[in-house]
């Protein structure tokens, strides 16, 4: 009708529309009062109103005038819906997130990020990490990378289920490799659209991501007597060497410059087998076998080949004693904290000395056997803090070093019971 141009999505609607606005009784010839537009609306609501829209392409008229009302409110919503529905080309430049990544995502910032160690003085560890290190790696997807990797290991770890496990794994190595990508392009260059201290802070992070990491990866074959199959000497071999490549990743999470860096000379004068210091609070067991550690390798293994073999495993014993010390003269081990009880331990690792360090790259037994004492102590100190990554990491180093002597009862038996 002349001036109105009221629009309504079905015939139905449209001779009540006659009726209530016009006093006019529907005519039979519905077309010569009505036609068939396209219309789009962008509310819904009481005060719903549609406008037409022109259409680029020609399509074909639809015939739905009809007095079943199809295309009442009810239908017109499940019409949308299903166009929701419908696959949307997306332009490249648009961000494509899978819900699996969101999952991931959701999971560190409820549940992973509460088990990291406390690092940053300044923050507690849930904030530091789940909100000062999220910030940044919003902005550079490679970190990002390496917190949803590290909360895929971490979601393995709740499965009971080996095919869910071996699912995270999977998806968290490829995370792993997209984060180094970026961590050495990081670590080698210096990027022009950063400030130096940006630069810093990204750094910094970046290798305490990577640290966890390579922790976070051993889970797994840390709870290897859970598995259905175990270990042949190839494999552990293998998986041994890989590890220790790692080893040195691990001393970088809790290094600390309040501890000191004692030099040789210095360590030559706790090297008092006899010495009971610290084994009143620290795990005497361990301890006391650390201290008889030295005859029993030299019943077993003999002369060593080499002259410098002798003291550099006897300064690697008066070092790991003396780390041990650090965390637990002062005070009973429960009331030491886990990020002191990282740095006090993990200091071993930066005491030992070059000709020492040659030793376990060459897995020479007697090399290999202190630092299986040495991750047999960290994790009966993670134990206490339920540290899932640290606990796993050095379980697997025992296990794994444990499997490297199977076929050597002698040198077996200065290991076995280090879990007991």
């Amino acid at each position: 009708m002349t001036g109105c141009g009221h629009l309504c999505a079905s015939s139905k609607r449209m001779r009540r529309h006659w009726s209530d606005a016009h006093s006019v009784s529907g005519p039979n010839d519905f077309a010569s009062h009505a036609r068939s537009v396209k219309l789009q609306t962008f509310f819904r609501g009481t005060k719903l109103k549609y406008f037409e829209v022109s259409v680029a392409t020609t399509d074909a008229e639809s015939p739905d005038f009809d007095e079943g009302a199809r295309h009442d409110r009810k239908d017109s919503d499940v019409a949308e819906m299903s166009l929701l529905a419908q696959p949307t080309s997306l332009p490249d430049s648009s961000p494509v997130v899978d819900l699996e990544t969101l999952a991931y995502f959701h999971h560190f910032m409820i549940t992973t990020c509460l088990t990291l160690p406390k690092i940053d003085d300044s923050l507690p560890a849930s904030q530091y990490w789940g909100k000062y290190v999220v910030s940044l790696a919003m902005r550079q997807r490679w970190l990002m990378c390496g917190l949803l990797a590290i909360s895929a290991y971490h979601s393995a770890t709740l499965e009971d289920e080996r095919t869910a496990q071996q699912k995270h794994c999977e998806r968290a190595t490829k995370l792993r490799s997209e984060f180094f990508v970026g961590f050495n392009e990081t670590m080698n260059k210096n990027f022009n659209n950063l400030s130096t201290e940006d630069l810093q802070k990204t750094k910094k992070i970046a290798v305490q991501i990577r640290s966890i990491i390579s922790c976070a990866r051993w889970t797994l074959t840390g709870s290897i007597t859970k598995q259905e199959t175990v270990l042949g000497p190839t494999i552990a071999l293998s998986r041994l060497q890989s590890l220790l490549c790692d080893i040195r990743d691990f001393s970088e999470l809790g290094n600390s410059s309040a501890i000191q860096q004692n030099k040789a000379d210095d360590r030559q004068k706790n090297l008092d087998m006899n010495s009971a210091r610290g084994t009143a609070t620290a795990p005497t067991v361990l301890l006391n076998r650390l201290q008889i550690l030295p005859y029993r390798m030299a019943e077993i293994f003999g002369k060593p080949d080499h002259e410098q073999d002798a003291p550099a495993i006897l300064l690697s014993i008066a070092a790991l004693l003396e780390c041990c010390s650090s965390v637990f003269e002062s005070n009973d081990s429960l009331a030491v904290d886990l990020p002191g009880t990282l740095q006090g331990i993990s200091a071993w690792l930066n005491k030992t000395t070059d000709h020492f360090d040659y030793m376990v790259s060459l897995l020479n037994p007697a090399a290999l056997i202190v630092l299986v004492h040495w991750a047999a102590i960290l994790v009966k100190q993670t134990e206490v803090y339920e540290c899932w990554f640290i606990h796993g990491f050095s379980r697997a180093i025992v296990l794994l070093i444990h499997e490297h002597f199977s076929t050597d009862d002698a040198v077996r038996g200065l290991v076995e019971g280090l879990l007991g």
